[in-house]
């Protein structure tokens, strides 16, 4: 090789060397629109990503639906055609039953008692249980405690449950539970929602208040009753292929990033939740809260539920939970 041909070839060696490395792009998908917490919640995870791995890593985010709904979206990370998602627990729930431990009625009291579940052993013991689905489990984020809304009459009672054809989340122990309550439970998809409501076609749907209010169901929906009868939780998840890819110092960013962006969108969520409820009543929504007689009523019309699905999701991770928020059996 001539003298000036080496000089060109280490120079340009050189040069490549003190380049960045080309920016990678990752689609993450969710349902919520935008101005949701989830939403928001995408929003801050992509920023901290781009500012802790100095632009390698640039997140495209896709929400509303975008990309399919939360099953097809789950099957296209399973596969490895997509990146990251943001979608609740209850999906996984055919694969891996024992995270039905969110569905159960009524199982956590408050958001404290959740996060020390989500955070501890019983939340890491789930995650690792994705493996064997391809994907990782980055975060767990805030869905809310789910509460109902109807078209056809205030609920004060288990009474007024009774006979309400309900829209509940294609899932095993929502059945249950509002079969229990003397519901007709409807399975459908999120994205079919809201017609199904407008038509007429389901008289009520159970959700947190958050997607009450940017789902707009105050259009369709007259009564909305304060039950927080279940906390189902989203999660940040990744493609295993894709963040096994990733070098070793961008997975820990990126699992850095995920848990960051969770104490944002957390508090996003819960501090918005009662700001909700009263712009909801200001769009016409009549909103009422159940007495502690009636949501005795309620819990104990539920029980065998819990009790039914105890061996299914395991009595042993049940009681690590209990422990773990401190109740006792």
């Amino acid at each position: 090789m001539k003298l000036t041909q080496l000089l060109a070839a280490t120079a340009l060696v050189l040069v490549s060397a003190s380049l960045p490395a080309a920016a990678q792009t990752a689609r993450i998908g969710y349902v919520p629109v935008e101005e949701h917490p989830v939403g928001q919640g995408v929003n801050k995870f992509a920023e901290l990503v781009a500012e802790k791995t100095e632009g390698r890593i640039e997140l495209q985010k896709f929400g509303n639906g975008t990309l399919g709904n939360e099953p097809q979206m789950q099957s296209s990370v399973q596969g490895g055609i997509m990146e990251i998602m943001v979608g609740p627990t209850s999906n996984l729930v055919g694969s891996i039953p024992e995270y039905l431990i969110f569905d159960l009625p009524f199982f956590f009291p408050d958001f404290e008692a959740v996060d020390k579940v989500m955070d501890g052993r019983v939340g890491d013991a789930l995650f690792a249980k994705l493996d064997a689905l391809n994907m990782v489990g980055l975060a767990y984020w805030d869905n809310g405690f789910r509460h109902m809304t109807n078209g056809v009459r205030p609920i004060n009672s288990v009474d007024d449950v009774a006979g309400l054809n309900i829209r509940v989340i294609p899932n095993p122990l929502f059945i249950s539970t509002f079969t229990a309550l003397g519901a007709n439970p409807v399975p459908l998809p999120y994205p079919e929602l809201f017609t199904a409501l407008e038509t007429r076609a389901v008289d009520a749907q159970e959700t947190p208040v958050g997607l009450i209010h940017s789902s707009r169901f105050y259009e369709v929906q007259d009564h909305l009753a304060l039950t927080g009868h279940v906390y189902t939780p989203y999660l940040l998840l990744a493609s295993k292929p894709w963040f096994e890819g990733l070098p070793a110092e961008d997975q820990a960013l990126v699992m850095e990033a995920a848990h960051e962006s969770a104490v944002y969108q957390r508090d996003l969520s819960r501090s918005n939740a009662d700001r909700l409820v009263g712009l909801l009543e200001e769009e016409g929504m009549e909103v009422t809260r159940l007495s502690d007689a009636e949501m005795a009523r309620m819990r104990e019309t539920v029980a065998p539920v819990v009790e039914e699905f105890t061996e299914t999701i395991g009595a042993e991770l049940i009681q690590q939970a209990r422990e773990d928020m401190g109740i006792a059996n």
